[in-house]
């Protein structure tokens, strides 16, 4: 008796970006969108493009990518992105200099595991300042407590989790970026985390991603958002 083969159905192939390079799609105000966008910044790529895409209004090429709509998306040529963790990982390996992730195995799974937390925890804390009312409130103090309580973490000098500029030390950096935003005044006890602020906010990819004019000659051709 002859047997039927069941035919295999081709899975549909995931649509690269509209101009077949890299493009990180973020949303506006947010500190997931801005922690992709400072490590793209970090790896200066000079053929990439930020679009930012505004809420409640439809983008026909990003709904095309990314049918959830969910922010941030990164579509490469090797295919379609989502997640702020899974972006900032992927755009490290694929553009492996300057790396941002430490060699040994042990030293990677701090890294995972302090950006892991202040994605989770700290990043819808930051997103509530810009808010008013109870949450903003309770965000304040929140944010204002933690960092009084771990500044005896951030180190005098350096990085975070070591000599090296990190994942870690982005996630924090953005973070922080939205607490002096806020306006939120840290007590002395912080000093430490002031001081680890200011040397992460004169970084070059800092001031590429959040103050391009100023970063980049006005003939430069790389489009930032």
């Amino acid at each position: 008796m002859a047997l039927r083969m069941r035919a295999r159905v081709p899975m549909p192939p995931v649509k690269p970006a509209a101009n077949a390079g890299l493009t990180l799609y973020v949303a506006p105000d947010s500190p997931d969108s801005d922690w992709a966008r400072l490590v793209l910044a970090e790896k200066d790529v000079d053929t990439a493009v930020v679009k930012a895409i505004t809420p409640g209004r439809v983008d026909e090429d990003f709904l095309v990518l990314n049918p959830a709509q969910s922010l941030p998306t990164l579509a490469d040529r090797e295919g379609v992105i989502s997640g702020a963790r899974v972006i900032v990982e992927y755009l490290d390996e694929r553009y492996p200099h300057p790396p941002l992730m430490p060699q040994d195995p042990a030293g990677r799974a701090r890294v995972r595991m302090s950006a892991q937390r202040i994605e989770q925890e700290l990043f819808p804390l930051a997103a509530a300042l810009a808010g008013t009312g109870g949450e903003a409130t309770a965000a304040r103090k929140q944010l204002i407590d933690g960092l009084k309580a771990g500044a005896r973490f951030f180190p005098a000098r350096g990085h975070m989790l070591g000599p090296e500029y990190s994942l870690a030390d982005t996630a924090w950096t953005v973070l922080l970026r939205r607490v002096q935003a806020a306006g939120l005044a840290l007590p002395p006890e912080a000093a430490s985390v002031t001081a680890y602020a200011a040397r992460m906010f004169a970084r070059a990819g800092f001031q590429r991603c959040f103050h391009p004019a100023a970063a980049a000659p006005a003939s430069a051709s790389r489009r930032r958002v």
